[in-house]
């Protein structure tokens, strides 16, 4: 092989993506993912959630620099202090020995009389009694607390002229396509929140369209794959913020049975769908050099057609996941309370720290590099290109 293929690159991002999975109130996790960036000063060009992470992302983009943070601080407080037992944001919860009886009357009591300012117990209507009901009902819980909730703290005139993207990922319920609704190419309205966090069978579809939809994450909790075919693509930065732990032990017990079994089922095939994305970015930096290659040797080649299906962008994917906390169990995404909530964003915030001291995304990598996997999860190594 030539030398000069062998040599190493640095390529510096030209854009900031936070990308945001779905998972309750797992998502404080990435508000501290958030601060974090901000604290670094990377103010994000591109947000993609799906469910909870649509929430976020909304919050972040539907708002001006100087109000966001205070906007998703303000949203989480919310959801701390009207919990069952909440203690106040960042104040003390309570100990590790009773957090598991502790959490699960907290989730039993969310369950049972909902959340003030998200959801709450759907009356009124046939479908708890499995009766013919309208689609737009169909659920246990009535989720208008929530449209008043990001009508106070999203500015959605702000949002249709803002500088920062955003997608959130819905599933159309008739034909079960994946779909991405997308401020590049469309107004995002309260309904798209509502529909990428609509999580059957506890909220109702949102009709967008004329069609009816459902959270993303229940096709795919994973939105990584939205940016990575985006078009034209550029060196980007990408901060991958996961709520569902992929590595785990076997369980022994009926509780982490349901709980590692969620946790698989959310974390919808992150690491396959990177691999996969992987060779693909590499197979499409090699043609990007023959390309070249061929331009210089033979201009005239008829070949130099081929030439659309490379690309030479590179995305740098920092890898961050929320750890597990004492007594969880499969209602985690229900834990609320103000110490869960504060010990998650805790977590996101410092993980994230030490994603921007290391910095990796600024050593060189191999010409045919395109998704380059910075893993800064617990269980993982620093870098890892292909």
């Amino acid at each position: 092989m030539p030398a000069a293929h062998t040599k190493t690159k640095v390529v510096k991002p030209r854009r900031n993506i936070l990308v945001f999975q779905g998972g309750g109130a797992l998502g404080a996790y990435q508000a501290g993912v958030f601060e974090a960036s901000l604290e670094a000063g990377y103010e994000p060009d591109w947000v993609v959630g799906t469910s909870i992470g649509a929430i976020n992302a909304v919050l972040i983009a539907g708002n001006p620099p100087e109000r966001r943070l205070a906007r998703v601080r303000e949203f989480w407080a919310r959801m701390a202090l009207h919990a069952l037992g909440g203690t106040p944001f960042l104040g003390n919860g309570p100990g590790d020995a009773d957090a598991f009886l502790e959490n699960t009357l907290r989730s039993a009591v969310t369950m049972t009389f909902g959340l003030q300012g998200f959801f709450k117990p759907r009356f009124g209507s046939g479908f708890p009694l499995n009766l013919p009901t309208a689609p737009e009902v169909a659920s246990f819980y009535d989720v208008t607390p929530l449209r008043k909730t990001l009508g106070e703290l999203v500015d959605f005139d702000y949002l249709a002229q803002s500088p920062v993207r955003l997608s959130v990922g819905a599933v159309d319920v008739e034909s079960a396509e994946l779909t991405y609704f997308d401020s590049k190419f469309q107004p995002i309205t309260v309904d798209h929140i509502l529909a990428s966090g609509a999580l059957p069978p506890a909220f109702p579809p949102a009709r967008i369209g004329g069609r009816y939809f459902w959270d993303g994450g229940i096709y795919s909790n994973t939105p990584l794959e939205w940016i990575l075919h985006d078009q034209p693509r550029n060196h980007s930065l990408c901060l991958f913020a996961t709520l569902w732990p992929i590595g785990d032990t076997a369980p022994d017990t009926l509780r982490d049975v349901l709980r590692r079994a969620k946790e698989i089922q959310f974390a919808s095939r992150a690491e396959a769908l990177i691999e996969m994305e992987q060779e693909l970015h590499k197979l499409r930096h090699a043609v990007n050099l023959l390309a070249g290659a061929l331009a210089e040797h033979v201009p005239d080649s008829p070949l130099l057609d081929l030439a659309c299906l490379g690309c030479g962008s590179v995305f740098h994917v920092v890898h961050l996941e929320v750890p597990r906390l004492p007594g969880e169990d499969q209602s985690k995404d229900l834990e609320f309370d103000g110490d869960r909530v504060a010990k998650r964003w805790k977590a996101g915030l410092e993980d994230a720290r030490r994603a921007f001291v290391a910095k990796p995304w600024d050593a060189p990598i191999p010409p045919t590099s395109g998704v380059v996997v910075h893993d800064f999860t617990r269980h993982g190594a620093a870098i890892t290109p292909a």
